[in-house]
């Protein structure tokens, strides 16, 4: 059995996002899947537009129609207070699932930036493979892999370009936020916690 890792901020949990688990749930259907948000990023400290608790609610509600005995909604990384490391994550899952390959699902974007995150070198020892789903390059143009990445490591789904970021939609006024990118249940929660907090925008600083 191979185990799967999908971190990011989920800030919020949209279209993109399901894409991925859903391409990866066809394509590795006897696979576990971890679906890990988490609070504080190191790519994105400036804070977060909901609580760690909306997150969660957020893609709970968002996932819930792909969470099974084989998908999971990990609380890894959402439950610490301070900044959260894939590497940290990936080691918890070794210890969860020994003697079990682990791989890592990231999307094109961040593919390139793959050499900035903490202690990426020890991650491509621990990982058997990075699986790159959300496309930004259209198919079936080749993605290039980067120099600093082994070409054996990383394997790319041919899947259709979905370009919709958490950032875009953060930057649409929430009262008008398009439909298209969210489930209407997240789309009211979303509305909800933000009114909570008498906000009109996204403030497009924060991740």
């Amino acid at each position: 059995m191979e185990v799967l890792f999908f971190g990011g901020s989920f800030n919020p949990p949209h279209l993109g996002h399901r894409h991925v688990i859903e391409t990866i749930s066809k394509s590795y259907p006897d696979a576990l899947l971890y679906i890990c948000p988490n609070f504080v990023s190191p790519f994105k400290e400036g804070g977060k537009q909901f609580s760690s608790k909306e997150i969660w609610e957020l893609c709970l509600t968002e996932f819930k129609g792909f969470l099974s005995k084989n998908v999971f909604l990990w609380d890894e990384e959402i439950k610490k207070p301070n900044t959260s490391y894939t590497v940290d994550s990936l080691k918890t899952l070794r210890v969860l699932h020994p003697n079990t390959k682990v791989s890592l699902v990231m999307g094109e974007d961040n593919l390139v930036s793959f050499d900035k995150w903490k202690s990426y070198l020890e991650i491509l020892d621990m990982i058997n493979q990075i699986i790159v789903v959300r496309r930004v390059t259209p198919y079936p143009k080749e993605i290039p892999v980067p120099n600093f990445l082994p070409q054996s490591k990383v394997i790319v789904l041919s899947n259709p370009v979905l370009p919709v970021s958490s950032t875009e939609i953060r930057h649409i006024f929430h009262g008008n936020l398009v439909n298209e990118y969210l489930l209407p249940q997240t789309k009211e929660l979303m509305l909800k916690f933000l009114d909570s907090k008498g906000e009109g925008f996204f403030n497009e600083t924060n991740s």
